[in-house]
């Protein structure tokens, strides 16, 4: 008897027991072997929380495409700044847990990430190629503007870094 793990990245591979056995035992033994190498094969989950933050963000802009959305005359989320959102959050380092994304009245989009009151990092995107940002580090502060195209700014990834001890 063999058993056949089958992988969606792998070739398919038997495993071939020393002695072959048809007891019913041993075609239980033979199916948790199965069930406990098949799960060698499960996909790792690294990529779960960019694939939940990239969703949080769709569904952000569905709720939150129409102008005065909050009531209060807010501007609507446009697809630029769904655009600059996704590039930032996926140029973001893996080692950081990803940020809470709102939407902002002026219609930006902020990603947030908070520790608690004295450790907060912002960073907020228009769609016209330029990102503001501010944190809280204990008693220092920063804010300003930068550049956005295809990369983060080095203090976007310095600011990170002092949040998360990178």
């Amino acid at each position: 008897m063999s058993i056949a793990i089958q992988c969606n990245h792998c070739p398919s591979f038997a495993v071939v027991p020393s002695s072959t056995g048809f007891s019913a035992d041993s075609i239980d033994l033979f199916k948790s072997l199965k069930k406990g190498i098949g799960h060698i094969w499960e996909p790792v989950t690294l990529g779960r929380p960019l694939e939940e933050a990239l969703k949080s963000l769709i569904e952000l802009y569905i709720e939150r495409s129409d102008a005065n959305w909050d009531g209060y005359n807010a501007s609507p989320l446009t697809e630029d700044a769904v655009s600059d959102a996704w590039k930032l959050i996926k140029l973001l380092p893996s080692s950081i847990r990803m940020p809470e994304i709102l939407a902002e009245p002026n219609g930006e989009i902020a990603l947030e990430w908070y520790k608690g009151s004295k450790l907060i990092f912002v960073v907020s995107v228009s769609g016209k190629g330029t990102i503001t940002y501010a944190g809280i580090f204990g008693s220092n502060t920063i804010h300003g503007s930068e550049y956005f195209s295809e990369s983060l700014s080095p203090i976007i990834v310095e600011s990170l870094r002092r949040l998360f001890c990178l």
